[in-house]
């Protein structure tokens, strides 16, 4: 589309390519600035109804006004095309700059410049849902600003746009990736995902695929920053951990209290140590103490002060002696993680478990009991169709009882339907690429190409959108073209399909469909009229092309006598 022009934005360079919509850069004449012009893709635009919720949901946009959130200007419509014309920013984005760790002061910059943007967005009832570097920008004056407010929301309604496009699966929350309801904290947690890369250069979780990756985030613990950049503190990685809590309630609740965290963490990790106090001794030789005010950068966890990943260590060692039965062992450990956690995981079930086995032998335990009811739950998600929910639910039954023959059985059937899950969205993105390419070579009047995209689509899903009328009219104006004779019945269809390449300006379609008309009915009334309007429109239109090519490339001399043959053209009776 460059060199088009939409409204009164002309498009001059492709910015970038999404799943939903390209972006432009443009010049806006009337102000003499360039933009930034979001142009979504017409195949997700389904009808009427959804270019009014994409015009709603621009407009709810374009009332942010926030230092770190891209503005967006204007809203339009072209040729079936919907658009959103926004800041053009000329400097790059966090995903260029990402790959190795980039250290605390950009990370604490960035996550107090998109939490105060998203705090502002959340307090006016907008939710981003997909917080990713490739959104997060820097201006040339190194100002740090959010893009794409709005558009997710529009991207996951199925009554507007193709299934499957929700967000990005390396940073979508829990909820998010099980489909329940979000709001501002699943924000804040793509937020984490986003500080968790900065600092240790790649991404939390990520799976062979989008579904692993979404199970990953909705089932597995949070990994530890240090494991992958020793150099960050203990007081950092808290906060990391603390930001991707499972629960939306164990997170941050706004991005000004995360940024709080930080700012303390960072200052904590960086104080100095404290000066050396010598005290004298009874005896001749001085000893030297350490005034215990404030923790070193990054110091050696005490002994009597247990660290996640030490308890995360014995809780596993806790379920190897349950699963091999040694339950004195099990209740001795238990009950030293209670007492440095008294909450932690389901070490109390554990605990009890352990102490019924003692003292009456088998029973029907409390852990028992549990996983049960856990499989009960997993059964009804898989029934009402929360596959991913239902897979994090079976993974912890067998990672408590693995010998767990029916979550087996159960976890294998619901992952085959996730797999069927996925290979139907494949097919629907494979489709919807199909149509879109079969689209623009129609536009082109390549009917020859167009033909064999439809035909290609036709195998797959004979039924998918209007493809059976298309292929008709790809057919017959490949036998227009070829000379072969059309069937006067099909003067009737030959004829809608001309005055709907008329109404679309489509001038090379109309003419060759109009030329087949004339072959099998010479005399009919008003074709040679309608055949002839073609022609000049088709000629117009070859020679303003011609005339915006010369202009693009300097040629002026050569525009201008393009120009004079269409007034000339034009000016004729």
């Amino acid at each position: 589309m460059i060199g088009e022009t939409l409204g009164q934005y002309r498009l001059t360079k492709q910015l970038g390519k999404g799943g939903f919509a390209t972006v432009y850069k443009a010049l806006q004449p009337t102000l003499n600035r360039d933009v930034a012009v979001k142009v979504l893709h017409p195949e997700f635009i389904r009808d009427v109804g959804a270019i009014r919720r994409f015009k709603r949901e621009a407009l709810a946009v374009a009332k942010l006004a926030h230092p770190n959130i891209v503005a967006v200007y204007d809203y339009g419509e072209h040729d079936g095309r919907a658009y959103l014309v926004m800041e053009y920013v000329a400097g790059n984005t966090l995903k260029g700059r990402l790959g190795k760790p980039v250290g605390y002061q950009l990370s604490l910059d960035l996550v107090t410049a998109v939490g105060s943007a998203l705090d502002y967005a959340h307090s006016k009832g907008m939710v981003h849902r997909d917080v990713k570097p490739a959104n997060i920008l820097f201006t040339e004056d190194n100002r740090i600003v959010l893009s794409d407010f709005g558009i997710v929301r529009l991207a996951n309604d199925d009554s507007s746009l193709t299934r499957g496009v929700i967000g990005t699966p390396q940073y979508m929350s829990p909820e998010q990736a099980i489909g329940q309801p979000v709001d501002g904290r699943s924000d804040l947690y793509s937020l984490g995902v986003v500080l968790f890369e900065m600092l240790s250069g790649r991404v939390p979780y990520k799976g062979e695929s989008a579904v692993a990756t979404l199970s990953m985030h909705a089932t597995l613990p949070v990994p530890s920053v240090r494991d992958l950049n020793p150099e960050i503190s203990w007081e950092v990685d808290a906060v990391v951990r603390q930001a991707l809590g499972k629960n939306p309630d164990e997170r941050f609740q706004t991005g000004k209290e995360l940024s709080a965290a930080l700012t303390l963490a960072i200052a904590d990790t960086q104080r100095p140590p404290e000066p050396t106090i010598v005290v004298p001794s009874k005896g001749p030789t001085p000893t030297a103490v350490t005034a215990d005010l404030a923790r070193p950068k990054d110091p050696e966890v005490p002994k009597d002060a247990e660290s996640p990943k030490d308890l995360d260590a014995m809780y596993r060692e806790l379920v190897v002696l349950t699963r091999s039965e040694q339950w004195r062992r099990a209740v001795e450990l238990a009950a030293q993680i209670l007492g440095r956690d008294p909450s932690y995981r389901d070490v109390s079930a554990i605990l009890a478990s352990a102490s019924n086995e003692l003292r009456f032998g088998r029973s029907a335990t409390s852990v028992e009991i549990q996983l049960k009811a856990m499989l009960r739950k997993a059964e009804t998600a898989a029934s009402e169709g929360r596959l991913i929910e239902a897979a994090s639910m079976l993974q912890q039954v067998l990672r408590s009882s693995p010998n767990e023959s029916e979550a087996r059985s159960r976890l294998d059937e619901v992952n085959r339907r996730l797999s069927d899950q996925e290979s139907q969205r494949r097919r629907e993105v494979r489709l919807g690429q199909l149509y879109t390419l079969a689209q623009s070579k129609i536009h082109t009047g390549d009917w020859s190409w167009a033909n064999h995209i439809l035909e290609e689509i036709s195998s797959i899903d004979p039924s998918f959108r209007d493809v059976p009328q298309l292929l008709a009219q790809a057919r017959a104006s490949l036998r227009a073209e070829s000379g072969d004779p059309t069937p006067s019945n099909h003067v009737p269809t030959l004829r809608a399909q001309a005055d709907a390449a008329m109404t679309e300006e489509r001038w090379a379609d109309a003419v060759k469909l109009w030329q087949s008309i004339m072959r099998v009915e010479p005399n009919l009334t008003g074709v040679r009229e309608r055949l002839i309007l073609a022609q000049q429109r088709l000629l117009l239109s070859t020679l303003n092309d011609e005339a915006a090519q010369l202009a693009a490339d300097g040629k002026w001399q050569e525009a201008i006598q393009k120009i004079e043959e269409i007034k000339n053209l034009t000016a004729k009776p």
